[in-house]
């Protein structure tokens, strides 16, 4: 599957590019840039991390998780993938690939959508990938995705946040960024279950300040709390969590808060 439905406009108002700073990445040049980076960035398992800080509507997400399906793809057809040569461990190697695309916006247009003019965001965006490469590789549908579709929520709904990964605003006032829950995932190939566990942004950004090395790391020293754990497909039975009320910048329209 290569087609990546990937928005082709830079600017969609004056006014968000005043209120937001906001120009998005052309499709080509999202494409371009992926190029450049070391084939290993997309390795099945395990999944090499994404962190994308300002993601608008999902430009980079969503071309970054259809790499990661591709590859799923090429694998199993070779016999290669870890978790095994089935349709479901190409399902569980899936959810892994999701779940390892992590991003942060300050517009909730921009990540959940359901506005005039800004139906789509990024949530959706990945969540009509993920179900459009079942749908292409093993011609399932939403009906018969039932747990994967719930997985797959759960993953982007604590993936993909509503939040300012500045320290402090235009008017200087601090954003909470520190407070972002952040979801780290240890998949087990062997018997594709997940460990899921807990921590904060804070306690991220602390633990890297202590490292050095050749690439960033999402998860430092810091230990993080334990969520939950099961089989991959069961990962929506996982305890919800909440992040910071945050108000986004007026674009949102008044009031407007994420969820």
């Amino acid at each position: 599957m290569t087609t990546v439905d990937v928005s082709q406009r830079q600017v969609k108002s004056t006014e968000r590019v005043r209120d937001l700073g906001e120009v998005f990445t052309p499709a080509n040049t999202v494409q371009e840039m992926l190029n450049l980076l070391p084939n290993r960035m997309w390795n099945i398992h395990p999944s090499p991390t994404f962190l994308e800080p300002s993601c608008g509507d999902g430009n980079f997400l969503v071309a970054i998780l259809d790499r990661k399906l591709q590859r799923i793809a090429d694998e199993l057809e070779t016999g290669m993938l870890p978790a095994g040569n089935s349709e479901q461990a190409a399902q569980f190697h899936a959810l892994e690939a999701l779940s390892s695309i992590y991003a942060v916006d300050i517009s909730v247009d921009n990540i959940i959508g359901g506005r005039p003019g800004h139906e789509v965001g990024a949530r959706s965006r990945l969540m009509e990938h993920f179900i459009e490469w079942h749908d292409f590789e093993f011609a399932l549908k939403p009906d018969d995705l039932d747990k994967n579709i719930k997985s797959a929520n759960w993953i982007v709904q604590h993936n993909i946040l509503v939040g300012n990964m500045l320290p402090t605003d235009a008017d200087g006032k601090v954003t909470r960024r520190d407070e972002l829950p952040i979801i780290e995932y240890q998949f087990n190939a062997a018997n594709q279950e997940v460990k899921v566990l807990k921590s904060t942004l804070g306690d991220v950004l602390e633990s890297a300040r202590t490292q050095i090395g050749e690439d960033l790391m999402l998860f430092g020293a810091a230990e993080p709390s334990m969520l939950w754990s099961g089989l991959a497909l069961d990962l929506f039975d996982a305890e919800q969590t909440s992040t910071p009320r945050f108000k986004g910048p007026v674009r949102n329209g008044p009031k407007r808060l994420n969820p």
